[in-house]
This record gives structure tokens, sequence and C-alpha cells, in this order.
């Protein structure tokens, strides 16, 4: 399949009732700055027009399996496996590239959490089958969230969404954060 192909394939698969586009690469200082008081503060920053901070503030119908005053884990609508968790936290911050080095302890603290409410429904995890981590640089919704999926992922699809062409790991994004 030629890329133009599968870029077209990619466009036409709706994940979260929105088309897949990429977002931009670079973000203004003002959004990083917003970002950054948003992480350190202790008000809950929203964006009005986010499925994400609707499915938090219990504004849409949402099987909330777990939450606390950092996070919140749902099953991804689109499931690419059996057990597929988003893990947000409760500030809307806009995607991964407006983390910093001081976040490292937020993308911990999404892991922990979203293994915790993993193991509630599985009890025997192979680790070597478990897939964490974020869409990069294309996600359909603008609200930072940790995929956590096991097995891996089914289908020709699936596999694609998630191969690393359009997917970091946990590890890869921690591993960034130490060097910003």
């Amino acid at each position: 399949m030629s890329i133009v192909k599968f870029s077209s394939a990619i466009k036409q698969i709706r994940l979260s009732g929105v088309k897949i586009s990429a977002n931009k690469m670079s973000t203004s200082a003002e959004e990083v700055k917003s970002t950054e008081d948003s992480v350190n503060c202790s008000n809950i920053v929203t964006d009005p027009n986010c499925i994400f901070c609707k499915i938090r503030d219990k504004t849409v119908p949402a099987n909330i399996l777990y939450e606390d005053d950092k996070y919140v884990v749902f099953p991804d609508h689109k499931p690419a496996s059996e057990n597929h968790l988003l893990v947000i936290p409760r500030t809307h911050i806009k995607n991964i590239s407006v983390l910093k080095s001081s976040d490292e302890t937020m993308v911990q603290e999404m892991l922990e959490t979203g293994l915790k409410t993993l193991r509630e429904s599985v009890s025997d995890i192979n680790t070597e089958d478990l897939r964490t981590g974020f869409h990069w640089p294309i996600h359909t919704v603008s609200h930072l969230h940790m995929h956590i999926i096991y097995p891996p992922p089914q289908g020709l699809i699936s596999r694609i969404i998630f191969s690393s062409w359009f997917f970091k790991s946990t590890e890869q994004v921690l591993e960034s954060l130490k060097s910003k």
C-alpha cells in the first residue's frame, strides 16, 4: 500500500467521532505557558469542546472505571484489543508535545493508574503483550491520553494505528522528557 493510499485510509477511520488529522507539530509559547500553568496548579483547566473533558465532567455518558483527583480511566470506545483503556489527566493538556521534564512524574502516575485499573479485570498480565503509550504525531482528541492495551492490537488497521509510525510508547515519552 502506498503512503498516499495509507494516509487516505487512515483519514477515513473514525475515532471518537472525529476523523484523524495531523495536528500541527509546533505549539505557540502561549499554549505551552497555559499548559505549564495547568499542570502545576490546583485548578482544573477545561476545554468546553473536548470530549474527554466532558467525560471527566460526566456531561456525556462513559463507563468510568477509575477516577481520583488527578486522573480518570475509561475504556476506548473503539477498542483495538480486548482490554483497551484510556487514562486522562483531569486538567486539559493538549498532547505530549507540550510536556516538559517536570511532567515525568505525571506520565509515570498515568501508567501506574492505568495498570492498576487493568489488573482489576485481568489478573495475569504478560508484560511482553502489554502496550502503553500515546498517539503521535496524529491523534483525534487534543487532550493528553495514554492508551493501555492488552493483549496487543488485533487486525491490520489497529496494528498500523498503534505502530511506531503513529504511537510513542510510554518508555519513549519518559525518555524524551528526561532530555528536555
